[in-house]
């Protein structure tokens, strides 16, 4: 059996990254206080949650049916949420997205033997749920200026976003450009396929907007109303735009790929941001408790669609 030594160094990387942000995380907050505020969740609470979440669901589920069929691949709304939800499911076991991202361009690819444009439509899916998110982030950013610019953190990592939203606007007309054949050579065969099938897609811009604008829409039910729920169920008192200008940016930081199911870094990224509005630690970290363990909960009613899919 070959050992890949790159990937054990990456995963023993990143299982330092979440160790080393669970210590921070044990010493800095107050467990007893999180403990408290978690017993204020009740029940009705808990099924509007998983209600939230599922329609966040089911509108990424109507946007990767778009992707796909722009691909000619014939699928359903329903086979497309079996396949999100199985994919999560899976992803409980892997150290990161990938493993639950592979499951759906295998599942949708193998029916007709065209995995490539299977997974074509998956990784679009997946960037435009981040270009939604990160368009969502500035936008906010900009309308509560005044804190992001007081916060030097905020404005480093907006900052960030903000450049690279331009430099993917930019990506569609540099590749028509004489230079770009050019400087195909000098890009790796991996990441140069993934251009061209961004740029497949950019390329008709009615169906760009289209999963843009559900990404956007997603974004807004499954980050925002999401974690809204939560906190209202808390009782955790943060000002609208004060929440919004922050919460697409934990789930941008949250999806960088240096920690294990970004295990640490979300609940880093919660303390840290939602503690410039002087909300208290453990609030945060309840909020991100319960977030995991339902998420957790309801992709866990895929495992029966997992099996009998094995069969």
């Amino acid at each position: 059996m070959i050992i890949d030594r790159k990937k054990i160094v990456l995963f023993v990387l990143k299982l330092l990254v979440s160790g080393g942000l669970l210590a921070w995380l044990i010493v800095k907050v107050n467990w007893a206080d999180v403990w408290s505020q978690l017993e204020r969740l009740s029940l009705r609470q808990i099924f509007l949650y998983i209600a939230v979440l599922l329609v966040g669901m089911t509108v990424s589920s109507y946007k990767w049916r778009a992707l796909a069929g722009f691909k000619g691949l014939q699928v359903t709304v329903a086979d497309c949420f079996r396949l999100y939800l199985t994919g999560s499911f899976l992803n409980n076991f892997f150290p990161s997205f990938i493993g639950g991202d592979t499951y759906r361009a295998y599942q949708l690819g193998k029916r007709d033997g065209r995995y490539s444009d299977a997974a074509a439509s998956v990784v679009m899916d997946r960037l435009t749920g981040l270009i939604g998110a990160m368009i969502l982030s500035v936008l906010f950013a900009m309308l509560n200026w005044r804190v992001i610019v007081s916060h030097q953190v905020l404005l480093g990592i907006v900052s960030m976003v903000a450049l690279a939203l331009v430099g993917i606007a930019a990506l569609g007309p540099i590749m028509t450009l004489p230079l770009w054949e050019r400087l195909t050579r000098f890009i790796p065969k991996k990441a140069l396929e993934f251009l061209l099938a961004l740029h497949e897609y950019y390329a008709h811009k009615g169906m760009f907007f289209r999963a843009l604008g559900l990404a956007v829409l997603f974004s807004l039910i499954g980050l925002g109303l999401q974690n809204a729920v939560i906190f209202w169920a808390l009782g955790i008192h943060v000002g609208v735009l004060d929440y919004l200008s922050v919460i697409f940016l934990i789930s941008i930081v949250s999806s960088a790929p240096v920690s294990i199911n970004n295990i640490g870094v979300q609940e880093w990224a919660y303390v840290t941001f939602f503690g410039f509005f002087g909300i208290a630690s453990s609030s945060v970290i309840a909020v991100s408790i319960v977030i995991r363990v339902l998420q957790m909960l309801v992709s866990f009613t895929a495992l029966p669609m997992y099996l009998k899919g094995k069969k």
